[in-house]
């Protein structure tokens, strides 16, 4: 869809750069002198996540009176409810902010632009609730969450609307409440977007355990939001089933925290309680993880990411366990090239090199869209072998397959999943650049911590042997889960991965479920199949970019470095922006670099960025509405 542009040029200013960029040292380095004089020390707290906070900023927390009065009455008592607010503060605190606690009488209290947590806050009287929304109309800054405002100073129950006035949500008519305790369908996980404001902190699409004792709200996501926060299964692939059914939630019901904005103001609402963030002792880093990128978006007027695979939000790996029956590789790889979709062949090089299979195998190298890799010399047990017969396993694997490859192969999968150090180390050290592992607890590949040259993708989609060997699935039911996954998990902006074996494209029906998925892939332009090295490459690339956005007034600054020995050509840059704001004008200082503009979806483009080398973009917002 071709959607309107603005391009920024760059502009000749050497010589006032020249003196901006002497006055600029001169500034940094009496600011150096300044901070050695003063030692101004880091807040950290006990977890070792460190956070540098603005200095002085303080975060207002609401006590609301009615809200005390209905934990009595319900059996609780009104300690209980001041207890939950002040251990929000302490978190706060430990994050390196100032907290102070104000009740509804001290609106006046808090800056126009000014952070207010509503925590827990079940019952607020019509004027609170009236005084909330104008406070984020006339640019305060909103958090809030669970049933707040639920209920009325006496303890009627009236509804979500509060919420549904401040962020457009609705309250789902099908279920309303769900709770998801231990059951064999698992338990509620929660993940983060990787592309939104939040992940700040939290960047690898982490799955978050959720400790919840109450049934939580559950909200259909209009189509002009999107959740920063999704409820998911274990293996992060397709939502929760609720406690008492047995299907998981729609994707539309399965959003736990949002932001948007309201008039000159922002929000972030979140359906989990506030002891979701602090009761969970095992992942308590990542929670104040979540909590700080919360706290950055309502802090900073703009706030930009750089797409996770720098020019796409998502990604699509489609691999084949290339073994048993082996010639059943070439209906693989003509499915492949009858829908123009990159694919990863995992190929037992053992098998390769016999001599019948030659022909199929130089034939397939011809082919544009099958990447080969490695899974292993001979598909049998590595782990707990000497280290002759794991190089034999791993390097040996390679020296086969690169004979028939165009090109030298990169991608290991371990036979049985299995992998310790010393694989690690033999693949390392034989060229191997990347791993396809195990399910993960997270959406995005991660460099492997002993071996940092060797990037791990985790696999989160369900594989054909357990569709039709485990569930013994029909033909319909696989594809339209297949569909699901792949949405579900390309909207939190993870990587999809399906997994196939040669042993079941024997079967005519296994073959037109896979030709069903690709052509469905081929219709939708928004999903990205990526070969396991196109894949590392925009995954090795991203972790090389850094961006810095500063502002004065409405005049922003975006600097990005990059720090990769290779260029990057078509990055994208997601600005969360207030929509009533768009970018009018602007400059970079870079040559070889052009900037497009779309005010539509609020990104930045860059053509081309020079290794070693960074990109200063200039540009201006302004108000659409005068």
């Amino acid at each position: 869809m071709n959607t309107p542009t603005m391009h920024i040029k760059p502009r000749d200013n050497y010589g006032l750069s020249l003196v901006l960029s002497i006055l600029g040292l001169f500034m940094l380095l009496m600011l150096m002198l300044y901070k050695i004089q003063t030692k101004e020390p880091v807040p950290q707290n006990s977890n070792g996540f460190v956070v540098q906070a603005p200095t002085q900023k303080t975060i207002y927390l609401l006590t609301s009176k009615p809200s005390a009065l209905l934990y009595a009455k319900n059996g609780n008592s009104v300690e209980l409810y001041t207890a939950k607010i002040k251990k929000m503060a302490r978190l706060i605190s430990s994050l390196g902010y100032n907290t102070k606690l104000i009740s509804t009488k001290d609106f006046k209290d808090i800056p126009k632009d000014g952070i207010l947590f509503v925590v827990d806050a079940p019952a607020l009287t019509e004027q609170t609730e009236k005084n909330l929304y104008n406070f984020v109309r006339n640019g305060g800054n909103l958090f809030f969450n669970f049933t707040t405002g639920f209920s009325d100073e006496n303890g009627k129950y009236r509804g979500a609307g509060f919420t549904e006035a401040v962020t457009g949500l609705k309250l789902n008519k099908r279920l309303g409440f769900a709770s998801f305790k231990e059951n064999n369908q698992g338990s509620l996980f929660v993940t983060l977007r990787l592309l939104s404001p939040f992940a700040t902190y939290l960047k690898k699409g982490e799955s978050l355990y959720v400790v919840h004792y109450d049934k939580l709200p559950l909200f259909d996501t209009p189509n002009f939001l999107k959740p920063d926060l999704v409820a998911t299964s274990f293996n992060q692939a397709t939502p929760p089933v609720a406690t008492d059914m047995t299907k998981s939630l729609h994707q539309h019901e399965a959003g736990m925290g949002w932001h948007g904005y309201l008039g000159k103001g922002k929000w972030v609402y979140t359906s989990l309680p506030s002891y979701a963030f602090y009761d969970n002792t095992d992942q308590a880093d990542a929670y104040k993880k979540l909590l700080s990128g919360m706290i950055d978006y309502l802090s900073k007027p703009v706030i930009a990411k750089i797409y996770p695979y720098i020019d796409h939000k998502s990604a699509v790996f489609i691999s084949e366990d290339t073994e048993y029956k082996f010639e059943n590789f070439q209906r693989f790889a003509d499915l492949a090239k009858e829908n123009q979709t990159p694919v990863t062949a995992f190929i037992v090089a053992g098998l390769a090199k016999q001599p019948q299979y030659k022909e199929m195998m130089e034939n397939i190298a011809k082919n544009p869209y099958v990447e080969f890799a490695s899974h292993s010399t001979s598909h049998k047990q590595i782990v707990g072998k000497d280290e002759a017969y794991v190089k034999q396993e791993t390097a040996g694997s390679k020296t086969i397959l690169d004979k028939y490859a165009p090109q030298p192969i990169h991608g290991f999968r371990p036979p049985r999943e299995e992998l310790n150090d010393l694989m690690r180390k033999e693949l390392s050290q034989s060229g191997f650049t990347y791993i396809l592992g195990a399910t993960q607890e997270h959406l995005y590949p991660e460099f492997d911590k002993k071996e940092p040259n060797l990037l791990i993708i985790p696999r989160h989609g369900t594989d054909d042997y357990s569709y039709l060997v485990n569930l013994d699935w029909d033909q319909k039911q696989i594809v339209d889960q297949m569909i699901k996954e792949v949405n579900f998990v390309t909207d939190l902006n993870g990587i999809y991965t399906l997994s196939v074996h040669t042993h079941l494209f024997t079967y005519s029906t296994n073959i037109e479920i896979m030709r069903k998925f690709f052509k469905y892939l081929k219709q939708h332009p928004k999903f990205k199949p990526l070969n396991g090295q196109a894949l590392t490459k925009r995954v090795v690339l991203a972790k090389g970019i850094e961006q810095k956005l500063t502002h004065d007034g409405d005049v922003y600054t975006l600097t990005i470095e990059n720090n990769n020995q290779l260029p990057v050509d078509n990055l994208y840059i997601k600005l969360f922006k207030n929509p009533n704001l768009r970018v009018t004008k602007g400059s970079v200082d870079q040559s070889t670099s052009t900037v497009k503009v779309d005010n539509q979806d609020n990104t930045l483009y860059v053509n081309h960025i020079d290794p070693k080398s960074s990109v200063t973009i200039h540009f201006q917002l302004d108000s659409t509405k005068g």
